[in-house]
């Protein structure tokens, strides 16, 4: 089972979501989870409950299919689509899904975010690209979140909102923030003039500085 520790560093990364302007509407906008590699079981957020007001034994634990082994609240409708990316990509330890403002505003548009700075690259692995609409607590929703996302680290949702994985749930906070901010930098450059986007060679070096990047592993 999942313990006390990484219940409570769960609730940490969640609460700081929740005081970021990643949350602009209520502290209950979007949805948090994170794998346990070991047991392969899942951590994620109840339905309709600010995360400030959440216990470590409020969090409901899953298996990868959305049985629920430990918990008494409601699951969160999100569960469909963070178990469906969790199945297909056994590197993703951390999924967040929000509403921040400019990243869903280009969701709203079907335009994605394009890499305009190597942050984006090292972070997402390119653009961030749109999955296309699909209603809420659907398998159709989860197909199209996985197939949209492929081996990136974000992608936007149609009409709905962003969704970021990473190996852990701190680096997944870190994703969001950084594609927050390029939809924020790429809504001020367009109306600057034309866009620049980075080219495919830049990118591909790019996600090859970020696999090595960081201290040499003993």
């Amino acid at each position: 089972m999942i313990d006390k520790n990484f219940r409570e560093e769960f609730l940490l990364v969640a609460i700081d979501l929740m005081n970021s302007p990643l949350v602009s509407f209520g502290p209950a906008k979007g949805s948090v989870s994170a794998r346990d590699f070991e047991s392969q079981l899942v951590l994620i957020t109840p339905s309709g409950i600010p995360f400030s007001q959440l216990k470590p034994e409020d969090l409901i634990v899953v298996d990868l299919e959305g049985k629920v082994i430990e918990g008494i609240l409601k699951l969160s409708l999100d569960a469909i689509f963070h178990l469906a990316v969790y199945r297909a990509r056994d590197d993703v330890g951390g999924v967040i899904h929000t509403h921040s403002p400019y990243a869903t505003a280009f969701a709203c548009l079907g335009e994605p975010i394009q890499p305009l700075n190597m942050s984006i690259v090292l972070m997402v692995g390119g653009s961030v690209d749109v999955a296309p609409f699909a209603f809420p607590g659907t398998r159709e929703l989860g197909e199209s979140v996985v197939k949209g996302l492929g081996n990136k680290n974000a992608v936007l949702m149609e009409q709905h909102g962003v969704l970021c994985v990473s190996k852990n749930l701190k680096r997944t906070l870190s994703v969001a923030g950084v594609v927050e901010n390029v939809a924020q930098i790429q809504s001020i450059a367009s109306r600057l003039g034309k866009l620049r986007p980075l080219g495919k060679a830049i990118i591909k070096r790019g996600i090859a500085f970020e696999k090595n990047y960081g201290q040499a592993k003993k």
